[in-house]
């Protein structure tokens, strides 16, 4: 129910605001996303947060720096994935190379490879290294600057600080 109105909400509505909650901010727990819910006008319980990010697919992932986060099934998920796990990426001729903590570069290439970026033909991960190969005519530093792109949280400064409770993605 939208508590300025008194209007209720409909379940795609809701949707889409968990869906862009999760992708904006760093969330740990069902209470905060009911909060955040509430500060947009949407009265809801936790267990229609649960339900909720059980039918969208959001899971929750431990990051390089320990705390656990929802993170989305999608493109948008590795976004999230590259804030959370990649500490540095560079590039040299055809290769874009990505660090991560120890164990953490296969979950990075593996999302990668299945959100289709462009100009990538091939990634290749050890234990904290990934390669991703360019395809031509695109260069490593062309795919590293998309990369470099999607891992930058895009959300505007002012609305950060509207939420001194959360925090924002680490770059």
């Amino acid at each position: 129910m939208d508590t300025e109105t008194g209007a209720t909400v409909s379940r795609g509505d809701r949707h889409a605001a968990l869906t862009e909650l999760v992708a904006t901010f760093r969330v740990t727990a069902q209470s905060e996303l009911v909060d955040l819910l509430a500060d947009r006008g949407i009265d809801v319980t936790q267990a229609t947060v649960s339900r909720d990010l059980e039918q969208l697919g959001i899971g929750k992932l431990r990051g390089a720096d320990g705390v656990v986060s929802y993170v989305l099934p999608d493109r948008t998920g590795l976004a999230q994935l590259l804030r959370q796990f990649v500490t540095d990426i560079s590039s040299s001729g055809n290769l874009a190379v990505l660090r991560t903590p120890p164990a953490a570069a296969s979950t990075v290439a593996s999302a990668i490879d299945a959100a289709g970026v462009p100009d990538v033909l091939a990634t290749l991960q050890g234990d904290d290294t990934v390669l991703v190969v360019s395809r031509e005519p695109a260069t490593g530093r062309d795919v590293a600057a998309n990369l470099a792109r999607l891992k930058t949280p895009t959300i505007p400064s002012s609305r950060v600080a509207s939420q001194p409770h959360l925090e924002e993605q680490p770059s």
